[in-house]
């Protein structure tokens, strides 16, 4: 079977952390989570960084994250020369680069991970454009659910019913439910997974922010 048939199977690559995920811990659960924008494996050192990196791996305007890249030396207050290894380096379709530190909300303080944000963006301004904690606060189990239901749907691709409904949406105006969309359909599997493809591909947004579910009320996005 060649490589570019479909159906061909690539295994994905080991993780390019630049420190090994150790999977024994007392006191977080860690693993490994399948980094598709590169087919290759993503350390997680926690759930809520295998939270974010799923909420990473659906958002539309994220290319590319290495996890744990390459550590940053910079000098601390006290003129010590240390290290620092962000959790995730993210590139943006707009080609700016995102630096995340991901800490529970009660450690973001003790951690002092600000404090070395701060010297490290003075001292290596070009590092990215932007250096970001995120914490419990921010990952929610609802982002982290939409986000599982958009990457799920991108296995379950159905170019006729995605056609399908982009035909249907030629004549629609104003503003409709989930479940709506999905009755369309003859089968309802279809439906479902066409009506979360356009969203994945921003041609449908909800209307406000929220779980995803029949009752999510959907527009058609305009035009850039």
């Amino acid at each position: 079977m060649s490589n570019e048939e479909p159906n061909y199977y690539i295994p994905a690559r080991p993780s390019e952390a630049s420190r090994n995920v150790s999977l024994k811990s007392k006191v977080s659960n860690r693993g490994f989570l399948l980094n598709s924008t590169c087919l290759r494996w993503a350390g997680c050192e926690s759930l809520l960084e295998r939270d974010f990196l799923t909420i990473l791996l659906a958002h539309p305007e994220a290319e590319l994250f290495q996890e744990q890249p390459e550590p940053v030396t910079y000098v601390d207050a006290e003129g010590k020369t240390r290290t620092h290894t962000f959790d995730v380096l993210v590139f943006l379709k707009n080609g700016q680069r995102i630096a995340y530190d991901i800490k529970p909300e009660k450690l973001k303080v003790r951690s002092q991970i600000e404090a070395t944000h701060r010297l490290i963006k003075k001292q290596h301004p070009n590092y990215a454009a932007k250096l970001v904690v995120r914490t419990d606060l921010e990952i929610s189990r609802v982002h982290v659910r939409n986000a599982e239901l958009i990457l799920r749907s991108r296995t379950l691709w159905d170019e006729e019913a995605v056609e399908q409904l982009r035909q249907h949406l030629t004549s629609m105006h104003g503003v409709f439910r989930f479940a709506a969309l999905v009755a369309l359909f003859d089968c309802e599997a279809d439906g479902f997974n066409a009506v979360l493809n356009l969203i994945d591909s921003q041609e449908l947004k909800p209307v406000k922010r929220g779980p995803i579910n029949d009752n999510t009320e959907l527009e058609i996005c305009k035009a850039a």
